[in-house]
């Protein structure tokens, strides 16, 4: 801008001082340079105009840029605040996972020990054989509250792997070893006329059921009951929980505690878990397990909850069964359902609907020895499973104290998703034909079910559901 002002000023002086040129003939010409000197002047403030012009084009560029970075500022706002609100159900029982979590301190482990032989990365994980990958140990400041909750899973897996056991052995030792020999007769006494109440409804104590540990158990996971549909607390529903899982911890969690808060989700009903009969031939251990409303998966047992008046009866029933839970790996859904018909005929003879449930997460909260169809170590499984009833899972969960080997599950979330009744008619002798087409309805409601939510809440979103 100065050097253009300085060569207009350069003209006007020219043109004042030469106003006219002599040319060679002696005659005088006017003076072009005046009219030169104003084509330059307009030429310059031509390039001066061009020059403002170009300046007022970058600054507008330089706006319009600055209003396109905020534009797309606004447009990322808009856009997380739409993705938040669609996933409000998801974050309202999802919670962020640290990076001290056990569950991935152990991942990390695995990655290593993975490549080794079951025995010997188990060995590996306990004895750190000169792998850098050893034992991870808790942290000591952990708050209370998070050892309440390991308190509470240690406390559950106990009950199931030794309270029955442990009892037994007690029994048989006071009345060979002691002079408290009647207190073993009594129990047998009182056991040989108790035995089959637990084909008879059980006896519930609600106290148990609303322990105070049992939200502890709840959060440790912690495990979410999510429902997607009303259901008539005037009818009986028999609701299918998958899979099985190594313990089903959710089912146990939902059904047999307050700790979900069944009662309050699903107001007017009265749950019952049914399992196998086997866990309540164990002294004091069926005691317990009773009192949380607990029952024996027998027709029998069905028969008699769902032949009471009245309605408002929700039963669990881990549909796969013990055999399915040497199916369950971690990133694997296979379910057994092919030859599983006989609660379609209890549904049909009663009356009572079907709810179909998918419990996300219940795969992955233990981990257990590769054993894929034909491997000795399934065989072996299978024969057992076929003569005690119960199925022998070696499963790998972590420690009290360190997250690498033990029989407390990982701290992993499960989401069970109850999905919509399917209304069944009251048919007292149901045909062969009509338990089939009610069987097929049943698994494509699961099947439903599974897709429809596994992206929302499973941790293998691609993982294909396999029926056997």
């Amino acid at each position: 801008m100065e050097f253009a002002s300085q060569k207009v000023e350069e003209v006007q002086v020219g043109s004042q001082g030469n106003s006219s040129l002599t040319n060679f003939n002696g005659k005088i010409t006017p003076d072009t340079s005046l009219d030169k000197g104003k084509g330059e002047s307009k030429l310059e403030d031509k390039s001066e105009e061009k020059i403002k012009q170009e300046d007022k084009g970058k600054e507008e560029c330089k706006q319009e840029n600055q209003g396109t970075g905020k534009g797309k500022r606004i447009e990322d706002e808009v856009g997380e605040r739409r993705r938040k609100s669609s996933d409000e159900e998801l974050r309202k029982f999802n919670r962020e996972v640290p990076e001290e979590r056990s569950a991935v301190k152990k991942d990390q482990i695995e990655e290593h020990f993975d490549r080794l032989p079951w025995v010997l990365g188990a060995l590996s994980r306990v004895l750190n054989l000169g792998i850098q990958y050893g034992p991870q140990f808790a942290p000591i400041s952990i708050p209370l509250r998070r050892r309440m909750q390991t308190f509470a899973v240690l406390f559950w897996m106990s009950t199931f792997l030794f309270m029955g056991a442990g009892s037994l052995i007690l029994l048989l030792y006071l009345f060979f070893y002691t002079q408290y020999w009647w207190v073993s007769l009594c129990y047998l006494t009182w056991f040989l006329g108790d035995r089959s109440v637990c084909n008879r409804g059980g006896r519930r104590i609600e106290w148990v059921r609303r322990w105070t540990l049992w939200r502890h158990y709840k959060d440790f996971f912690p495990a979410h009951l999510i429902k997607t549909a009303e259901l008539d607390p005037s009818k009986n529903y028999i609701m299918g929980y998958h899979p099985h899982g190594i313990l089903s911890a959710g089912g146990f969690c939902h059904f047999a505690t307050e700790g979900s808060q069944f009662s309050k989700i699903f107001s007017g009903f009265t749950p019952h878990l049914l399992t196998l009969e086997g866990h309540f031939l164990l002294p004091i251990y069926r005691e317990f397990f009773m009192a949380t409303g607990a029952v024996s998966a027998t027709r029998e047992s069905m028969d008699y909850l769902l032949g009471q008046e009245g309605g408002g009866r929700a039963l669990c029933l881990v549909v796969g069964g013990a055999r399915e839970s040497l199916d369950c790996h971690p990133a694997l859904v296979t379910l057994h359902l092919n030859k599983r018909k006989g609660f379609c005929k209890m549904a049909l003879r009663h009356g009572a609907s079907l709810i179909p449930m998918y419990s996300f997460g219940e795969n992955e909260i233990y981990e257990q020895v590769n054993n894929p169809p034909g491997s000795l170590v399934r065989t072996i499984q299978d024969t057992l499973q076929k003569v005690i009833g119960l199925a022998p899972c070696l499963f790998v969960g972590r420690g009290i104290f360190q997250y690498s080997f033990g029989i407390v599950p990982f701290r992993k979330p499960i989401y069970t998703v109850v999905g919509a009744p399917i209304d069944v008619p009251l048919v007292k002798n149901p045909t062969k034909e009509q338990i089939v087409a009610l069987h097929e309805t049943y698994v494509n409601a699961v099947q439903d079910l599974y897709n429809k939510y596994k992206h929302k809440y499973s941790e293998f979103p691609e993982a294909e559901m396999k029926i056997v």
